[in-house]
């Protein structure tokens, strides 16, 4: 299934390797190593942190790894298991799915210990690393085919109570945008996975258009502070003040408030993230580089709100999502 060499109990900070073995064309025996950080200062807060889920997404990569060649475990209340590249083999490739065996990691949970090795990869996390926090981190960014209004992610809970819990976790990270969706394939995602097992669960879309910019990764790595001490990891002392403005929350009401491309063209976006939208106007335009006789096609916007998120490169095909609008959430 998988192996991870990290004594839970030894305060102090230990780097090992998630051992995953493999058997592809070109490689029968390969034992497949994924990097691991495990910082503790006895017992606490326990937070397990993933990047990388998809390979194409970098922001949360980059900022974990900085984040596991700094911290000092001596300043830590608990322990924190950093995972900044989950999906490596993906991530190597520069692709959102694995390129050994074509599996979308995150929907993949709760996995299958004899499966293949994306599954056996969801598997370990969801039985060998869910049970052993208190809370699980999971961050997104719109990869090589989306872009996001930065936004940390949140599914509402049937009691009011672990909503807000999420809701204050999720803020505290104080990116633009706090927003409250689920997905229609929630239930093969990590965050189902944690939400039954009672924990913390908490995702993010922290860019996209799989680049990595100084603000996303500056956002990301401040975030990363501002939830670590919501979550009791830092004392009173070590707390800093920051003048971020609150994150707003928003949430995404249904499937009628996505625009889906009909054709394959270029998208040309007219409006910027977080930008407020009314319903039927100009989002964008379609251009048909390969006709003489077709002139650029205007989008109109589905419903009013405000423009979430969009196509993260220029080139659409029909079904690809080109708009996502969000709305205030009323609670």
């Amino acid at each position: 299934m998988g192996r991870l060499n990290i004594n839970w109990e030894r305060d102090g900070r230990q780097a090992a390797y998630l051992e995953l073995p493999s058997s592809t064309n070109t490689s029968a025996w390969q034992n497949l190593r994924i990097p691991v950080f495990y910082f503790r200062r006895g017992d606490g807060p326990r937070t397990l942190l993933i990047g990388g889920s998809h390979g194409d997404e970098y922001e949360s990569q980059v900022a974990l790894s900085k984040l596991a060649h700094t911290l000092d475990p001596h300043t830590l209340i608990g322990s924190i298991l950093v995972i900044p590249s989950l999906n490596l083999p993906a991530a190597l490739a520069g692709a959102r799915l694995s390129p050994i065996d074509g599996g979308n990691l995150n929907r993949e949970f709760p996995g299958d210990a004899r499966g293949s090795v994306t599954q056996r990869m969801a598997h370990f996390v969801s039985h060998e690393l869910v049970p052993r926090v208190d809370s699980v981190v999971d961050l997104h960014s719109g990869g090589r085919t989306l872009r996001f209004h930065p936004c940390t992610f949140v599914h509402g809970q049937a009691d009011p109570a672990r909503t807000a819990a999420f809701l204050a976790a999720a803020r505290s990270f104080r990116a633009p945008l706090t927003v409250i969706l689920r997905e229609d394939h929630a239930d093969v995602m990590l965050d189902d996975v944690v939400e039954r097992a009672g924990k913390l669960m908490l995702a993010s879309e922290l860019g996209g258009s799989a680049l990595v910019t100084r603000d996303t990764v500056h956002l990301t790595s401040e975030g990363l502070r501002q939830l670590l001490q919501h979550l009791g990891h830092m004392s009173g002392a070590q707390s800093s003040p920051t003048t971020v403005a609150p994150s707003r929350v928003v949430c995404v009401p249904g499937p009628e408030y996505y625009l889906h491309a009909d054709d394959t063209a270029l998208f040309e976006p007219v409006l910027e993230l977080g930008e407020a939208v009314r319903e039927g106007a100009v989002v964008g335009f379609y251009h048909y580089i390969d006709r003489v006789d077709r002139a650029p096609v205007p989008l109109y916007a589905p419903r009013s709100g405000l423009l979430l998120c969009v196509n993260g490169q220029a080139l659409v095909h029909r079904d690809d999502a080109v708009a996502v609008i969000a709305v205030d959430y009323e609670g």
